[in-house]
Order: C-alpha cells, then structure tokens, then sequence
C-alpha cells in the first residue's frame, strides 16, 4: 500500500450521530476507511447507510461528533475544496438534458479557476472516464434520455474524472444487469491501484459487497452493529439479527470470499 501522504488520507467519522425530525437516523457511529480499500455499508432500508454518506461528504452536518479526512475536518474546508478531496455519487441523481460528456465534466469544475472553462486536457479525462465505464457510445444524447443504469454508469464516470482522495457511492448498481453490477466494482478496485483512493460504498447485494469489498460495515437501526471483513461480518448470526432471514454461507472456491444463500425470512 502506497504512503499515505496530505492529499492520500483516510477518511475518519467519529461518534456521528444525527437526528432527522423524530427520526434518530444515526447513533454515535465510528466509521474509517483507509487509502486502498473499499468498505462496504450494508444493511436493511432504514438501517442509516444513504445518511452516513451524506455526512462523510459534508452534505449533512451531524448533531454529534465529527469526520476527518486526515487531520482535517471536512466541516472546516470550503465547497470547493471538499469537492476536490471528495466525490459522492447519491442514489438517485440529478435527471437533467445536459448530454453524457457535458455531465462527466462537471467532475472537473473543482479543479478549475473562476470562470475558467474546462480544456483539452479535461476533455480527455473525461472521455477517458467514460470509456472505463463504456458509456462513450452516448456521449452526446442527453442524461434525461438515457436508462436508469446509463445515468448510473455515467454518474460514476463523473465521480472518477473529479480524481478525489475519497469515492462514496450509494448503491451504485442498484439499476444495473448483472455484467454492469460486476464492471462497476471491477472499476473501482482499479481506481484503487491506480491511484489508492478510500472508497466507501452502500451495497444492498451482499454478493458484491462479500467479493468485491475489504472490510463491511453492517448497520441496524442508525447504528453498526458489526465491521470487519466480509467472512466476519457475513454470517448466518448476523444476517438473520439484522435482517431476519435465514441463510446459508459458503466460501467461494475461486476467490474465498463469503457466498450467501438466501433460504427464507427467519420464523
């Protein structure tokens, strides 16, 4: 693992708690994840994953406790510098008719001076971006006219041109087919060699998170009820506590990593 450095840091939540109306959508949640690793939050609906992205991206500000990227609060940096050490995918983005490429290159505007426009070199970035997630094909039809699962893979294009420390993405592959479930993650462990970002990623199919993930964070109830790595977190104990079901768990022969089979809801 490269060195981490200023600008190659983890990122650090720390006792975050946070109230949404009469909802306690979190409670005292530590959370790390470090530059080379992806970290998976799963969980049920409700269980505070969508939240605790948008507080490890300065979105929403927690009623208690703080996050750090390195030494440094994110609640203390500006817009656009949280925007060049950060990217954040939602779950359901923006539906606008600006083309493909007109919506990757807004990953660039972080890295562009007042009123500057974005060059030749952006443009190659972005291009760049979207062959990884083949999605050049439709570079020029509009984000509104495009599938669910095209906006995604753009949207993810976008998030790897803006070339941030941290990639927080909330089910990304919740409107893809399988091949593009499995290439989204595939691309993230390369940004991960190519330049050893921290991802973080909400995932509702525990497939993905136990093969493609180094350690799960599985929350309950706006809390973490278990983190370690995929064989801790994916046991038959856990899945049927936190979301009442009964499985079975096996280890995969090719990459070892935990495979789940769903048997049925837990009597």
């Amino acid at each position: 693992m490269a060195a981490v450095t200023v600008e190659n840091a983890p990122i650090i939540a720390e006792n975050i708690s946070v109230r949404l109306g009469d909802t306690q959508a979190l409670r005292k949640v530590h959370l790390e994840a470090e530059p080379g690793e992806i970290v998976g939050l799963i969980g049920p609906n409700g269980a505070g994953k969508s939240t605790l992205l948008r507080v490890l991206a300065g979105l929403t500000r927690p009623d208690e406790g703080s996050v750090r990227l390195g030494e440094t609060q994110i609640q203390r940096m500006n817009a656009g510098e949280r925007a060049r050490r950060i990217a954040y995918m939602p779950q359901h983005d923006a539906n606008h008719a600006f083309t493909a490429l007109e919506t990757v290159l807004m990953g660039r505007y972080p890295h562009l001076g007042r009123f500057e426009l974005e060059g030749r070199r952006d443009r190659k970035m972005a291009r760049t971006a979207m062959e990884r997630t083949e999605t050049v094909r439709f570079e020029n039809r509009q984000l509104d006219r495009l599938s669910g699962g095209e906006r995604q893979r753009v949207v993810l294009a976008r998030s790897l041109v803006q070339q941030a420390d941290i990639i927080l993405l909330d089910e990304p592959s919740s409107s893809l087919d399988l091949r593009y479930r499995l290439s989204i993650m595939e691309t993230l462990k390369q940004e991960i060699g190519i330049r050893q970002v921290a991802v973080v990623v909400a995932l509702h199919d525990v497939f993905l998170a136990g093969r493609y993930c180094d350690r799960l964070a599985l929350m309950s109830e706006g809390a973490i009820d278990t983190v370690g790595t995929p064989a801790d977190v994916l046991t038959t104990d856990n899945l049927r506590r936190v979301f009442g079901v009964e499985t079975t768990v096996q280890q995969d022969p090719e990459t070892g990593s935990p495979q789940v089979w769903l048997v049925g809801p837990t009597p």
